[in-house]
């Protein structure tokens, strides 16, 4: 009798926490920049090398580094993701217009069908006028 309760008050406790999703501050701005290039990046156990003689890490591989600008009125927002090669990342079109919530070095992106997508914030600026 008691695990039935405890199961009840474990559901009731998880019902009542909010989304993550629900909680961010979402705004709007323009994609301004959009880029990719290809390089080799560490990548596991192996990323940080503790060898004292200083050899490298030994799980490299080849990644495409996906490079974001979002303008608003008041900030500039430059961004990075890194994938697999080829694999596919955020769809951001020159001009258009972004929805994205900004948590401190984390930008999340609404895509048209309104799932979201993480990006690493590496910039933060005023936009250039």
């Amino acid at each position: 009798m008691w695990k039935v309760a405890a199961v009840a008050v474990a559901l009731t406790l998880v019902a009542g926490v909010p989304s993550q999703g629900g909680d961010r501050k979402w705004q709007t701005g323009k994609w301004v920049d959009v880029g990719t290039k290809r390089q080799m990046m560490d990548f596991g156990p192996g990323a940080t090398s503790f060898d004292p003689r200083g050899r490298a890490p030994a799980m490299r591989a080849l990644a495409d580094v996906r490079t974001y600008v979002i303008e608003t009125d008041d900030l500039r927002i430059e961004l990075q993701d890194v994938v697999s090669v080829n694999k596919r990342s955020v769809d951001a079109i020159i001009g258009q217009p972004v929805t994205f919530a900004l948590e401190k070095n984390t930008l999340y992106v609404k895509d048209a069908d309104g799932a979201e997508h993480k990006l690493r914030v590496t910039k933060k600026t005023r936009p250039e006028r």
